[in-house]
């Protein structure tokens, strides 16, 4: 055998074995990439951070005075929860949708939070001034019910008036009972039925006193 061919006989032989190194060392590669992607683990940060924030909004009542936003932020984690568990049912995982999912959740509970503290500030202010226009129209209605002329006629209407001042007077404290339990929605709801019902009965009494003035026969 000659020099020359026992040169490329050993080239080709070092060309092979550098081949087959390098494919060796592709496939090492590539199977340390699929095992970490396989082995990859639920963002489980992610989740803790996204959940403190959901409880932070339902301590700030956000599921009463900031509905839309924390039903965003719920619907969110909810479709993390469900992304996370269909990734952790798959050989090789990928969280990263479930991240994004997450930090939305995140967001959006924050924001609810917020919301929810003005919102129920408002609503205090609201029902308050409500109470205080109820107690308002029920002293009006009272006055006008004391000086209210006694007749045959009117003996049977002026008793049912009284009767329902009663009533409105028990459903207002129910209404300041509201208040104090911070239930500032029923509180606000029931002083403006008291405030409109009381109204009524005033303003039926009043226009019943200018009637029976302008029939009064002149001296």
């Amino acid at each position: 055998m000659s020099f020359s061919t026992t040169k490329t006989t050993r080239d080709t032989r070092r060309h092979i074995h550098t081949m087959n190194r390098r494919w060796n060392i592709i496939a090492t590669v590539a199977l340390v990439i699929v095992a970490a992607v396989a082995c990859a683990k639920a963002p489980q940060e992610d989740v803790d951070g996204a959940k403190a924030e959901m409880e932070k909004a339902r301590q700030a009542q956000a599921e009463t005075f900031a509905a839309n936003e924390y039903q965003a932020a719920d619907q969110a984690m909810s479709a993390a929860d469900a992304e996370i568990q269909a990734q952790n049912a798959k050989w090789i995982k990928n969280y990263d949708k479930a991240k994004e999912l997450l930090a939305k959740a995140k967001e959006e509970a924050a924001k609810a939070a917020t919301t929810a503290v003005a919102n129920k500030e408002q609503a205090k202010k609201d029902a308050e001034a409500a109470i205080a226009a109820a107690d308002t129209a029920l002293q009006t209605a009272e006055g006008n019910l004391k000086v209210a002329p006694m007749t045959k006629d009117s003996r049977a209407d002026l008793a049912l008036f009284k009767s329902d001042l009663e009533t409105y007077k028990g459903t207002l404290e129910q209404a300041r009972q509201a208040f104090a339990s911070e239930d500032y929605k029923k509180a606000l709801e029931s002083a403006n039925s008291v405030k409109e019902k009381a109204t009524s009965i005033a303003d039926q009494l009043e226009e019943a006193k200018k009637k029976r003035s302008g029939a009064r026969p002149r001296a």
